[in-house]
């Protein structure tokens, strides 16, 4: 499967239907793996629409794909993926019918390209976040330099 377990961290935009400049989008995301799938937790904080939590269920079932529980906020969806070739592709909706999106999923330079489309009522929207497994930093007394500084003038 395309998923790793990790800390993941990404950026982006969404663009409403009819807008001519995207909204900037940032993700904070931790995908953790079991038997049965992955879940992945975090956040999206949109510029203009603000901060969402967020909680994904990737889950395995008897037909080669996997089903899907998304969660943002407050909307549901359910849905269904094909992830373990590609083109990972998959497509969500909530109970009523109200809201639909497919996206793809797919590998970059430095991770994952999350690209889609959504339809809430009459709006459609399309988003476009790169995903970057995040890397700790680590620092110490016994950490030396060995790039040139540049002296400052006198």
């Amino acid at each position: 499967m395309l998923l790793q377990k990790g800390q993941w961290l990404g950026r982006g935009s969404l663009l409403v239907e009819g807008s001519s400049r995207g909204e900037k989008v940032e993700c904070d995301v931790v995908v953790k793996s079991d038997e049965g799938g992955f879940t992945i937790t975090g956040e999206a904080v949109f510029k203009e629409m603000g901060k969402r939590e967020l909680t994904i269920r990737v889950a395995d079932n008897d037909v080669g794909t996997y089903t899907l529980r998304v969660q943002i906020g407050d909307d549901v969806l359910g849905g269904t993926a094909k992830l373990d070739s590609p083109p990972n592709l998959g497509l969500v909706w909530n109970d009523t019918g109200s809201v639909h999106a497919t996206f793809a999923l797919f590998t970059i330079s430095n991770g994952y390209g999350f690209r889609g489309f959504s339809k809430l009522e009459t709006t459609t929207y399309t988003w476009e976040v790169a995903f970057a497994l995040k890397q700790d930093v680590i620092g110490g007394d016994n950490v030396v330099s060995l790039a040139r500084r540049r002296r400052r003038g006198p």
